[in-house]
């Protein structure tokens, strides 16, 4: 008999340089994570069937139906979960000229979004829809003994581990003293390239997705994944709406093979705005 998996689609996860990223993050060679920022800067939405993606009350918003592949990723790269999510955004320039039969798009084209985890770590995404004429994505990781940098389309990793932690007098360290950065260049090969956008994720993503469902290995991106990583980016356009950070309760560990706990805790997830739930909120989960 065949059993059927299901797999969520999160290709930046496969994007090679911030494969590197994560599996120097994961090997904890530079000491507990602290801090990651994403920075995605790139051109506007492009035109998609009946101009769906135009509009907040069909797509969930910006921060939904874009960065719920930001949100995931902070998540597999901190490996603890959300709690507290503050974002400030809006439309300053992308479809203001655009009218349609359903009225004139109301997505936001640029945000700053924090998420504080349980562990204490911080997350930050700075996008921007109107900033470039390509798609540019930065990933960076702090630890406590130094800081791993993935960039595209550069392909390219950057790892620094600090030779001086603490114990700094009233100068900052001399060059000698400093650390070296290593460079590490993740090229894309030439055909996977050309297939399409992600720096080649997209065919790895694939990859997986074949390995787990001829049983060869686990489903990595489970359904909760990419729940939480919609709810992350729904708090984010509830934060907008209403100017407060919003709480997100009730997230214990996740435990792939255990069923009954992942189906109490995907009925358990609530989100809190501070001092007052949204209805609207509560509703779309």
């Amino acid at each position: 008999s065949v059993r059927g998996i299901f797999m969520t689609g999160m290709e930046y996860r496969w994007m090679p340089p911030i494969q590197r990223l994560i599996r120097e993050t994961d090997s904890g060679s530079l000491g507990p994570l602290h801090t990651v920022t994403i920075r995605e800067h790139r051109f506007p939405f492009l035109v998609k069937v009946d101009n769906w993606n135009r509009f907040n009350r069909y797509t969930g918003g910006t921060l939904v139906e874009k960065a719920c592949h930001f949100f995931d990723l902070m998540r597999r790269i901190v490996r603890s979960e959300p709690v507290t999510v503050y974002a400030t955004g809006g439309q300053a320039m992308n479809h203001k000229d655009e009218i349609f039969e359903d009225g004139q798009p109301d997505i936001i084209d640029h945000a700053f979004v924090s998420v504080e985890f349980a562990s204490g770590a911080k997350a930050m995404l700075d996008l921007c829809m109107f900033a470039e004429d390509e798609q540019t994505e930065q990933v960076t990781a702090v630890c406590e003994l130094g800081k791993v940098e993935a960039r595209a389309p550069e392909s390219t990793v950057r790892v620094l581990r600090r030779r001086h932690i603490r114990g700094l007098g009233r100068t900052p360290p001399a060059p000698s003293e400093r650390g070296v950065a290593e460079m590490h260049s993740m090229p894309v090969p030439k055909d996977l390239a050309k297939a399409g956008y992600h720096e080649g994720a997209t065919f790895f993503e694939l990859r997986e997705f074949v390995a787990a469902a001829q049983g060869r290995q686990e489903v990595p991106i489970s359904a909760l994944d990419g729940k939480v990583a919609v709810m992350i980016g729904t708090a984010a356009q509830e934060s907008i709406r209403t100017g407060k950070a919003v709480r997100l309760d009730s997230m214990a560990p996740r435990k792939k093979h255990d069923v009954q706990q992942q189906y109490a805790l995907e009925t358990s997830m609530g989100l809190q705005v501070q001092d007052n739930l949204a209805p609207q909120l509560k509703s779309r989960l």
